[in-house]
């Protein structure tokens, strides 16, 4: 009688892989859920920030023109290498009729249905009314 030799294979079973590759495409899923969300995040803030510069804009605009507003004015530019909605309502003040409260709003003009989106920033600033 020959004497029988027990060889053991060495390395991974089907259900082996099959669970390491379940951990692996939970743990990517979860990864490219948090990139997207910083991404999302990060041109978020891009656009608050540029849509502040707009108003910005405005505000030293109506201060070098000496503009005083009524009621409410929207008209759109094209600043920061985005087109943008500049929405101003004044608010009387009745503590003094020479000064006005404005309010600046800019949103982003979306490309795909040339409308504006949402209100990015908003703005107050105050305003005296021209001398002379």
């Amino acid at each position: 009688m020959i004497p029988r030799q027990i060889h053991h294979q060495k390395g991974f079973t089907l259900l082996e892989v099959m669970v390491a590759l379940a951990i692996f495409a939970v743990a990517a899923v979860a990864l490219t859920k948090a990139g997207m969300s910083y991404v999302n995040a990060v041109e978020g803030m891009e656009t608050r920030t540029l849509a502040h510069f707009v108003a910005m804009n405005e505000a030293a605009n109506m201060t070098v023109t000496q503009a005083w507003l009524e009621g409410s004015a929207e008209h759109n530019v094209e600043e920061q290498g985005h087109r943008w909605q500049i929405s101003t309502q004044a608010f009387p003040i009745t503590t003094t009729a020479n000064v006005r409260r404005v309010e600046i709003k800019v949103a982003p003009i979306v490309p795909q249905t040339d409308k504006p989106g949402d209100t990015a920033t908003i703005l107050i600033v105050y305003i005296r009314s021209p001398a002379g």
